[in-house]
């Protein structure tokens, strides 16, 4: 019965090391091509081929980019646009 509770034992603490070991540590591809790359609150930015969060106030986007600006003149939609020097420069996803 021991020998039982010990093989399971190790079995659930090797599952845990597995799962942990496929958890991303916080760097992320934004890098697209067309809108279906991103997901579906985003869209792929038509000049910087990056997903970027798409967003009607200033309230829908996150601290290190809380402006909603539309694209540009000519496209009206309205994405989160960053404010710090990180974000701009990429290194703040």
């Amino acid at each position: 019965m021991q020998r039982w509770k010990r093989t399971w034992r190790l079995v659930a603490l090797g599952a845990m090391g597995l799962v942990q070991t496929a958890c991303v540590t916080g760097t992320y591809d934004l890098t697209c091509s067309v809108d279906k790359d991103c997901l579906e609150s985003e869209l792929c930015h038509p000049d910087q081929k990056l997903c970027v969060q798409m967003c009607t106030t200033n309230a829908e986007c996150p601290a290190e980019a809380k402006s909603c600006k539309e694209i540009s003149e000519e496209n009206p939609q309205k994405i989160c646009t960053c404010l710090t020097e990180e974000c701009i420069n990429g290194t703040d996803p």
